[in-house]
């Protein structure tokens, strides 16, 4: 009975949890700018319960990948409790991800392919 109880509590802690990123239509667009200047903008604020559509455009190369010359660009990473990633944004192109924003508080968003060596953080204000 422990065991099932256990596993129950998990499945609820994945769906709870992997619940973030959603199909939903947005409430609000975001249009960010990455480049080893950081985010632009970098401060955001939004309402609890908003889905919102993040546009992320790289507007320089980011890093390499350490590995010779090939460029792994830039990502967008919203660290938990959302746990979600945009990632490989090169230089010139726009991705995208809706985020249905259900965790009050004040969370950090960064780039964790350069964000020891540049600038690229932000944070995002759930109201």
């Amino acid at each position: 009975m422990r065991d099932m109880k256990v596993l129950l509590l998990l499945l609820v802690s994945v769906f709870v949890f992997s619940c973030t990123q959603t199909e939903e239509k947005p409430d609000l667009v975001v249009n960010i700018g990455v480049s080893k200047d950081g985010y632009k903008p970098n401060d955001i604020t939004v309402s609890r319960g908003q889905v919102i559509l993040f546009k992320i455009t790289a507007l320089d190369d980011g890093i390499s990948a350490g590995f010779g010359n090939q460029n792994v660009g830039h990502c967008f990473y919203i660290l938990p409790p959302y746990d979600v990633m945009v990632k490989n944004i090169k230089k010139g192109q726009t991705k995208e991800i809706k985020v249905k924003m259900i965790y009050p508080g004040d969370f950090v968003f960064t780039c964790p392919y350069c964000s020891g060596i540049f600038p690229t953080n932000g944070v995002i204000h759930v109201r």
